[in-house]
This record gives C-alpha cells, structure tokens and sequence, in this order.
C-alpha cells in the first residue's frame, strides 16, 4: 500500500520535470539543464526503488505477472543498450555474439532483468570504460552475460548476491548505495521463465553476470 501511493506522487514529479524542461528552461540555459537532469535522475533512481519494491510485494504474494510473446533477445539487448548508452558517456557498451533463435516470454520483464545488470556493471566499474555483453546459443538454451572491468565481487560473497536485501560490504562497496534487491528480483524473473542466472567474479578485475533461458519452442522463428 505504501509503495502504491509512493507510486502516485512520483508519476506527476516525473511529469512535471519533463514539462519543465521543454517549456521553461531557456535554450542554451546550461544551469537549468544541469539542475533539471539531476532532478530527473533522482526522481527515476527514486521511481525504481518504488517499482522494485512493488515487485517485491508482488513476488512474496506469488503475483508477479508476466505477459508471453516471441520474443527476439538480439533486438531486445540492442534496444536496452541504445536507451543506456543515452544516459551515460562514460562507458561503452559493446554486443558480441548473436542468438538464432527467439524464446516465448514477457518482453519487459526480460528488459529489466538486462537493465538492472548492465546498470550494475555501470555502477560496480567506475574506472573503467567498457562493458562487454555476450550472446549465444547451445543445444537447448540461448546464454546472456554482462561483463565489467570493475571492483569485482569477493568469492565468499558471490553465492549470496541473489538473496533479498543481501549486501557485499567493503571499504569499496559503501560508496555504492542501494537496497540489493535488483538482483533478486532479476533472478526470480529468470526463473519464471524457466532459466538460470549465474555470476564469475574476480576481485579487483570485475565480475560477469549472465542468465540462461531455454529453447521453450521448437516453433518459433529462427533469426
């Protein structure tokens, strides 16, 4: 309940910004960009927490729901990474590799279990300027994976980073803020669909998070 109305005040702010900056914001007024860009990452980075946290509600209530279509994963990661690389300068995202075929699956949730993990590498590599996302195919599932170049994830932590609420404190982690539940979330997302989601880390040189979904048709269209 409390998230729903949270929810409610957040959709007009975020209205209401946009409205801002197309209409009052002088063009060329650098300052009034600035300001209004970072009111807007704090209003969505502040929209996710609420989101997150419905789905939360919704995953312990068992009523997460999920829409299914084909669903083409090339053009999904291409999509997600076009809008990503409009929000940040810093990194380079670069894709390798290709499925050839599409799966059966909710379009968006998918979108956000790739968002959460490329934003995440974005977030855990800020030193670094390249994130790598592979694609690929085996017998019977086609395998997803973000790499990063960053502060890497101690080995005693790694099998406990999909828990709720699980944090990995360090002296380098704490500047990181968060409540740990994207991951979560991601993971119940994948499992849904019948899939797995793994990470290989080494600390100080970055971490690879990837999921598997499985060929769930043998009558989809090849790509």
């Amino acid at each position: 309940m409390a998230s729903h109305e949270l929810k409610t005040p957040l959709t007009s702010l975020q209205g209401y910004t946009e409205i801002l900056h197309t209409r009052i914001v002088e063009p060329g007024s650098q300052e009034g960009q600035r300001y209004l860009g970072r009111m807007k990452i704090q209003i969505d980075r502040l929209s996710g927490l609420v989101n997150d946290l419905l789905d939360i509600s919704k995953i312990q209530a068992g009523k997460l729901a999920f829409a299914e279509e084909v669903v083409d994963i090339n053009a999904l990661v291409r999509e997600v990474v076009e809008n990503l690389h409009q929000t940040s300068s810093q990194h380079q995202i670069s894709i390798e590799g290709s499925v050839q075929r599409a799966i059966v699956g909710d379009r968006d949730r998918l979108g956000q279990v790739l968002i959460n993990l490329i934003t995440n590498a974005m977030k855990y590599s800020p030193q670094a300027e390249r994130i790598v996302i592979s694609l690929m195919n085996t017998s019977d599932a086609l395998m997803v994976s973000v790499q990063d170049f960053g502060i890497g994830i101690p080995k005693a932590h790694q099998k406990k980073v999909f828990e709720r609420f699980y944090r990995v404190y360090s002296d380098k982690d704490r500047t990181y803020p968060g409540l740990s539940i994207g991951l979560y979330i991601a993971q119940q997302i994948i499992e849904h669909h019948g899939g797995k989601m793994w990470v290989e880390s080494v600390e100080g040189e970055g971490s690879t998070f990837g999921f598997s979904l499985p060929h769930r048709s043998k009558q989809l269209p090849e790509f």
